[in-house]
């Protein structure tokens, strides 16, 4: 019954944006003197928005008009040498909203909607975990390289991933208790990030309530969801027939079945990050090939002159293939690729063993299962 209520409220409510809707920010910031600038952005019907918002004496007052309840960011941009640093994020819904705080917008209360206070109790859990998160990072890009091989970074690493795992937890358990709340919604959306993990996301949108799964923000993960399901661990990667660097078909079938363990990457010439990983891929190629390794690589690039001379300089002597379409690739967008250097580990039945291993991550992988 309680649930009943809440998505007949949460109905009523997104009813209520079916046309523009007013919403107003005022305050007070007492330490504020002068006049202040700030930038208020948030995306709406697909395009980015930047708003100026003139803070005169700390006295806040601006209005607007959306068409849905958004997330959005308020940044102060008049601080030299801090711009952008102190910021606040709130959900902007029809209505009124109170900024109320001393000398910063990042600590302001906000006074106003449900949506977010929802937010706040989300990021009050999050927020000790984080500034510890944050604090071990700085440690360690700032260590040396002596210190990387001690036991005590190792500890540091292990706190470091801990807490990570610890702010997932977080917000999947608001997830489940908060299922009609957009806020829900929008975090799951923060979760699923550029390699949407499938096994982890899915059971949290199946939790959400049938009106947040569609929203516009609802059926885009709904989508990338099904995409995700297609090259999740354990399930056999849809096939796939591209150009080769003479112009000859090839299918990552005929690749799959002459090896025991295959590897799907994703590059380009022009991604700095991909040529920086490229020795690693070489590395395990050369130790595993004569075992059973076999790579075939998806290029996005759009200039044939220069992938092929980066597969030279790179000294890449495996399979090649490119749509020479970029991110208009048939073979990324049939696998959902958001990002490169990208790739998928293939057993000999083409069944998907891991996804997105750099570094070293790929030769130890390798190591325990062909050796």
């Amino acid at each position: 019954m309680r649930y009943l209520l809440f998505t007949l409220l949460l109905l009523t409510h997104l009813a209520g944006f079916g046309q523009t809707a007013t919403f107003t920010i005022t305050g007070k910031l007492d330490k504020w003197t002068g006049q202040e600038i700030a930038i208020l952005r948030y995306t709406l019907d697909n395009k980015n928005i930047a708003d100026t918002v003139k803070i005169i004496n700390g006295v806040i007052k601006y209005s607007g008009k959306i068409s849905t309840p958004v997330i959005a960011n308020l940044s102060r941009i008049s601080n030299p040498g801090k711009e952008g640093l102190d910021n606040r994020n709130f959900f902007i819904e029809k209505g009124l909203f109170v900024f109320k705080g001393s000398d910063s917008l990042k600590t302001a209360a906000i006074k106003g909607t449900k949506l977010t206070a929802e937010y706040d109790e989300l990021q009050h859990r999050i927020d000790p975990v984080l500034k510890r998160l944050i604090t071990l990072k700085i440690k360690a890009v700032n260590s040396t390289q002596e210190y990387r091989k001690t036991a005590d970074f190792a500890t540091l690493e292990k706190e470091f991933y801990g807490l990570q795992d610890s702010i997932g937890s977080i917000r999947s358990q608001f997830i489940k208790t908060h299922p009609v709340s957009l806020v829900s919604l929008t975090t799951l959306m923060t979760m699923s990030g550029g390699q949407l993990d499938y096994k982890r996301i899915a059971p949290l949108y199946t939790a959400l309530s049938p009106e947040l799964k569609n929203t516009q923000t609802g059926k885009k993960l709904g989508t990338a969801l099904n995409l995700a399901k297609r090259t999740s661990v354990g399930v056999v990667l849809p096939d796939f027939i591209s150009s080769d660097t003479l112009g000859h078909p090839l299918k990552l079938s005929d690749v799959v079945k002459k090896g025991k363990i295959t590897l799907v990457d994703f590059w380009a010439s022009w991604c700095a990050p991909c040529r920086k990983e490229n020795p690693n891929v070489v590395r395990a190629f050369k130790a595993f090939n004569d075992k059973g390794f076999n790579i075939i690589s998806v290029s996005l690039d759009r200039d044939a002159v220069a992938w092929k001379k980066a597969i030279a300089s790179d000294g890449m002597p495996w399979h090649h293939v490119s749509g020479l379409k970029q991110w208009d690739d048939p073979v990324a967008k049939l696998y959902g690729i958001q990002g490169i250097p990208d790739n998928f580990l293939l057993d000999s039945d083409g069944k998907v063993i891991a996804r997105g291993l750099r570094g070293t991550a790929l030769y130890k992988e390798l190591e325990m299962l062909l050796n």
